[in-house]
C-alpha cells in the first residue's frame, strides 16, 4: 500500500518517504473506513484499530479536510470507543507528538512519580 521515496534533504542528507499507492486495497481500506463514519454502525475491529491510529497522526484533517469534513473527522474520533486497545495506542501516540513523553515525571527522592499518559488513563478506567 505504500512505496519507498528515496531523496535527500538539504542536498546531502538521504531521505526516505513512504507514499501511499492507490490500489485496489487501499480503496477497499477507505471505503470501509467512509462506510463506518456515514453509517454509524459500529466498524469491524481492523476498522476500528485503523480509524484510532488515523484519528492519533492527525489523518483526519487530510481525509475529511475544510469544514464540510468536521462531522466525519468528529465521527472518526468517536470510532476510538470501539476499540479499547486502539484508543490506547491513540492517546500514546498523542503523548509523544505532544512531548509528554519527554517531560520528567513528577516527584523527587523517596516521593513516588506520578503515572501519566495512556496507561495512566487505562488504568484510571
Amino acid at each position: 500500500m505504500v512505496h519507498a521515496v528515496e531523496g535527500q534533504m538539504c542536498g546531502v542528507l538521504p531521505t526516505t518517504r513512504y507514499q501511499a499507492t492507490d490500489t485496489a486495497i487501499s480503496r477497499e481500506i477507505r471505503t470501509r473506513l467512509d462506510s463506518a463514519i456515514r453509517t454509524g454502525v459500529p466498524p469491524d475491529p481492523r476498522t476500528a484499530a485503523l480509524a484510532a491510529l488515523a484519528h492519533a497522526v492527525g489523518l483526519g484533517k487530510h481525509l475529511y479536510p475544510g469544514n464540510e469534513g468536521r462531522s466525519s473527522r468528529s465521527r472518526l474520533r468517536d470510532l476510538i470507543r470501539h476499540d479499547p486497545m486502539g484508543g490506547l495506542v491513540a492517546h500514546a501516540v498523542m503523548d509523544v507528538q505532544n512531548g509528554a513523553a519527554a517531560q520528567p515525571r513528577r516527584g523527587g527522592p523517596g516521593v513516588p512519580a506520578q503515572p501519566r499518559g495512556s496507561m495512566a488513563r487505562a488504568a484510571a478506567h
